[in-house]
């Protein structure tokens, strides 16, 4: 497989002859196409390799990596073989042109999968797939537009496309809106970014004290929701804060700007507030002002740092380098949190957020989050901060994807985490 390099970019041009003569078609398409020209010069981001910067590895070999983990996860599967032993990957095809990413763990597909696999497609300019993924969503997971969930996408359905869910996870919108706009930019495709805006349209006009589905953030707190639900809406989960996503919304989206760059800030400022003040660590769920929260209808202790908390320091790391806009306080959060998983040994992956009475695994996937957190201290003055960060960045390039029954969340998220480090994950296509 071929990759296209962030690093090194190619115009995008507009064929006159494709814009059809209707007025009114004729102003959406270039409404959406000036959107995403704007936000092409609005956009701090930057792609830098640091297994390059840090590691000394050079382009050729980073790219050689990269397309290994591709194939690793995205050579199609064969799903009655999906639980066995051995097995890499978690594409599947089905015979109507579409795909879905298989939660091998759980043997169902969640929105939380099929958004991260668009949004890795997009990265290495993968249109095919994204596709696939794409259509799997809106045909099985998207909600009809007589639901009050319309908008919104089932999180959990069975392979054969039936519902399984009855909310949202409201992380797969954040990945699925982003995607999609920089699909319409990657691929110069006005219908992606039309998308988009349909979808933040829809699920930031709820009536919820009417039908009992909200917006999929908080107005009051300028937060996403844990699911926009009677109770769901009442919390929300740090690792659902995405500010580097939102800042980008700020200037990609149709409408509701000024608060989108609003909550990109309060997004930002949770990822401090949620972190424990010694150990780093943040709890899977957690009340709007940051402290943990124990969800009474979990079938587990949710205020401990466990399952979604581990992709924490991938959001504050991303932040850090696509925008810069916290960088003290966020280097302050992954040096407290890098030092205690190093302290740990790498032994553990489950805490009461303070670090005590560990129990579980370190997992690949926390050794591709770390490390995208470690890019906060990968330039640091103090020499000991940065042979930190490099001891993290060392870590994940020596780590091979996982394989077998649960391969999928770690996979996922040590995959979003090779983009980050590598270079190929970037919102300025």
């Amino acid at each position: 497989p071929s990759f296209h390099n962030p690093r090194g970019k190619t115009e995008i041009t507009i064929n006159p002859k494709s814009i059809i003569t209707s007025s009114h078609i004729i102003m959406n398409k270039l409404r959406s196409i000036i959107l995403a020209f704007t936000a092409l010069t609005a956009t701090v981001a930057s792609a830098e390799n640091m297994f390059a910067t840090v590691l000394g590895k050079t382009e050729d070999e980073t790219k050689e990596k990269i397309e290994k983990i591709w194939s690793h996860f995205f050579t199609p599967g064969d799903i009655t073989k999906y639980e066995a032993d051995g097995q890499r990957s978690i594409y599947y095809l089905t015979d109507n042109d579409k795909a879905y990413i298989m939660d091998t763990g759980n043997n169902d597909v969640r929105t939380e999968g099929m958004s991260y696999g668009m949004m890795i497609s997009v990265q290495l300019d993968k249109r095919n797939e994204f596709d696939k993924l794409w259509k799997w969503s809106k045909d099985h997971m998207a909600y009809s537009d007589d639901s009050p969930w319309s908008g919104y996408f089932c999180w959990q359905c069975a392979p054969d496309g039936t519902k399984i869910g009855t909310s949202n996870a409201s992380d797969g919108e954040l990945y699925y809106v982003t995607s999609l706009f920089l699909a319409g930019k990657r691929w110069n495709e006005p219908r992606y970014i039309d998308e988009a805006n349909d979808i933040l349209r829809k699920i930031m006009t709820k009536d919820g004290k009417t039908t009992g589905v909200y917006d999929l953030f908080d107005r009051d707190h300028n937060l996403i929701t844990f699911v926009p639900d009677n109770v769901g809406h009442r919390f929300t989960d740090p690792s659902y804060q995405l500010p580097a996503f939102l800042d980008y919304w700020a200037v990609t989206a149709a409408t509701d700007r000024e608060f989108w760059k609003e909550a990109a800030n309060a997004a930002r400022n949770h990822l401090i507030e949620s972190a424990h003040p010694v150990t780093g660590l943040h709890p899977d769920y957690s009340n709007y002002d940051g402290s943990p929260y124990r969800w009474p209808h979990a079938g587990y202790d949710t205020s401990v740092y466990m399952y979604d908390a581990i992709r924490c320091a991938m959001n504050i790391g991303m932040d850090y380098y696509l925008t810069g806009k916290d960088k003290s306080r966020q280097s302050d959060v992954m040096k407290r949190m890098l030092a205690f998983f190093k302290n740990d040994g790498f032994t553990h992956g489950h805490f009461p957020v303070d670090g005590s009475k560990p129990f579980g695994r370190y997992s690949r996937g926390m050794d591709g989050s770390n490390a995208v957190g470690a890019i906060a201290l990968a330039k640091s003055d103090d020499p000991d901060e940065r042979a930190l960060a490099a001891e993290f960045i060392q870590r994940l390039w020596d780590t091979e994807p996982p394989t077998g029954k649960y391969r999928y969340y770690e996979g996922m998220v040590y995959f979003l985490s090779m983009l980050h480090l590598s270079g190929y994950f970037t919102l300025d296509l």
